[in-house]
Parts: structure tokens; sequence; C-alpha cells
């Protein structure tokens, strides 16, 4: 064997199972982040003395447990994960043995995304990305297309920031648009879409695929009105603001 065949080997050997290793520690922290939203829901609704913290119950947690990164913002991400996910309890149970739990009926909702599926695929920072965002098909389209196509948390964002779940909606061809944004993806099936929503006050018209520009576009042609309703006191500075940050350029859409 050549020693760079040796080398080369090796260094495959440790790729893979460090990414094995990291994909491990990211579904464990996932789990524990859904157990802990658990137990500050229901300290919350059981809790004997939950009267006396009240609103500084998590401030309180913070204070007392005192470990890095278990904080204030965690446990309200964590409160808020167990809150919309119930469909991961039984895997958090199982790893776990959570106490008193009982398992949600809401598993078997045709827009929820099967929870090994998310554990296996999503980090939690890709879960946060998704939970700001209130209505719960745009969350399952988004899981759903992060999955397929493999996004980075920053992937993800950006296609949250543009609209993606919008511009499919108002595509007269979703698909050939989610095919456009599934660079990485290795499968060939794509989410079918609800009936395409009208903007008609965009005056969009219908097209295959609505691009980031397309809506942009629409929504500048309508920005005078739309000040103009607004009344006094209001003013349109530029299109794409631009503006320096540590001699770097970045643009205010």
């Amino acid at each position: 064997m050549k020693f760079e065949l040796l080398a080369d080997s090796i260094k495959k050997i440790n790729n893979k199972a460090g990414n094995a290793a990291k994909s491990a520690v990211n579904q464990l922290l996932t789990l524990r982040n859904w157990a802990i939203g658990y137990y500050i829901v229901e300290y919350e609704q059981d809790g004997s003395d939950r009267a006396e913290y009240g609103t500084r119950l998590l401030r309180n947690l913070e204070n007392e447990i005192s470990e890095r990164g278990m904080n204030v913002t965690l446990f309200k991400a964590c409160r808020q994960f167990y809150l919309q996910y119930p469909q991961i309890g039984s895997t958090v149970s199982n790893q776990f043995n959570l106490p008193n739990f009982e398992k949600s009926s809401t598993a078997s909702n045709l827009f929820v995304t099967d929870p090994e599926q998310l554990i296996n695929n999503l980090s939690f920072s890709h879960i946060r990305e998704i939970m700001v965002l209130e209505d719960s098909f745009e969350r399952f389209f988004y899981e759903t297309e992060c999955i397929k196509c493999n996004w980075s948390v920053r992937e993800l964002r950006r296609q949250i920031k543009t609209n993606l779940y919008v511009r499919a909606g108002i595509s007269r061809n979703p698909e050939a648009l989610l095919k456009q944004t599934a660079i990485n993806s290795k499968e060939s099936n794509t989410l079918t879409i609800k009936d395409p929503f009208t903007f008609e006050f965009l005056g969009l018209d219908a097209k295959d695929a609505v691009s980031e520009s397309d809506l942009e576009q629409a929504l500048m042609d309508h920005l005078q009105e739309f000040m103009l309703e607004l009344g006094q006191g209001f003013c349109f500075e530029a299109r794409q603001k631009r503006i320096v940050i540590d001699d770097k350029y970045y643009f205010i859409c």
C-alpha cells in the first residue's frame, strides 16, 4: 500500500467518525432541549411553588444551575420547542425516561414531520430558525425542504428570509421553483403545495417560478401607494440601503 493511500484512508475514517460523533451529539442535544422544555412547562402548570417564582422562573433557573449555556434564552427556546413539537415526546421519553409523560395524539397529523426525520436530520439550530414561524404548515414546509435539500443553518435562514414558502405558493409551477433551490438535494421527489395563494394587491402575473426579484419589484411598485395611506411622517430612503460595517458592505432590503 502506498503511503499516500494509507494517509488518505486514515483521513477518510477520521472524517467519517468525526461526522458521526457530531451527528450523535446534535441529536442528543435536541432531545435534551425538548426534555428541558417538558420539565419547565410541567413545573409551570403543576408546581406547587410556581407562584413564588412567577415570571422570574427562567432567570432563577439560570442562576441556580449556573452552567455554561444554561441561560434564559435557551430555556425559552426549549419551552417553545416542547410546545410546538409534541411528536418528539415518545423518542425523548425513551431516551430520558420522563416521569408522568403521556404520548401526544398529534403525531399522526398529515403535516407533522416524522420525529425520527427531525432528530436525525435537523440540528436544534435549524429547529430554532423554523420555530419563529407561526404557521404550522409553513414550518412543515421548511422542515421538509431543509431535510430534502440538506441545507445548512445559514442557507435555511436565507430561504426563510427570501420567502421561499410564499414564492412557492404564488408560483404557477412550485415544483420548478423548489427544484432550483435543491442544489444539494439527493432526492427527486418534491413537496406538494396547497392551491397557490393569490397576492392580488401586488398584481403579480402567473409565472412558473416567482423569483426573489419578482416579489421585491412587486412590493416596490406598490410601496408609494402604501406609504401615502400611512399619512405624513414617513419617507423612503433607498431600495437596498448600503451600509458599511467593519469595512464590509451590507445591504438592507
